[in-house]
């Protein structure tokens, strides 16, 4: 996507995703039930992301349309049927953004040939993210299994691979 940069958070911009992160759980409480803490923040600590963002450099990219903020990507290494993969662990694009293939084009910068698997996983009760997912993964030229979560589990998992 023509204008579309990912750039690796630093430790300098702790402020700017720990507000990013606050956006999404907002959005993300309508359907997890997530209540306010008494501080008005939600449920990620500032210096959590600090120390994410130190501990692992590669795990934080912001989403920049045009040079404008539009959003995050964090990336997780995870076990998954016995091997280390990465994983879109979250991705969010601010709402003015949304509909501009922004999230496919991420997911198209990351997931290459030679990158290997991919886990991305949605929260069961996230029906958006999920209905977005099976509708746009077919399409986009990706090799996609979709494994079976355990039952207990409140994710729904797709692997995703570039060929």
């Amino acid at each position: 996507m023509r204008g579309l940069t990912l750039a690796a958070a630093s430790v300098a911009d702790t402020d700017v995703l720990f507000q990013l992160l606050q956006f999404y759980y907002f959005e993300a409480s309508a359907w997890s039930g997530e209540e306010i803490a008494a501080d008005g923040t939600f449920d990620c600590a500032h210096a959590d992301v600090d120390a994410n963002l130190r501990a692992q450099p590669t795990w934080a990219r912001l989403l920049w349309l045009d040079g404008v903020l539009c959003g995050f990507v964090l990336v997780d290494e995870v076990e998954f049927q016995g091997e280390r993969i990465p994983e879109l662990a979250d991705l969010f694009v601010l709402p003015k953004h949304r509909g501009k293939g922004i999230a496919r084009a991420v997911v198209g910068q990351l997931v290459t040939p030679g990158s290997g698997r991919w886990l991305l996983a949605t929260f069961r009760n996230d029906t958006a993210a999920h209905a977005f997912w099976s509708r746009h993964l077919p399409s986009m030229g990706l090799t996609i299994e979709v494994p079976a979560a355990p039952d207990d589990s409140d994710f729904r998992l797709f692997l995703i691979s570039a060929a």
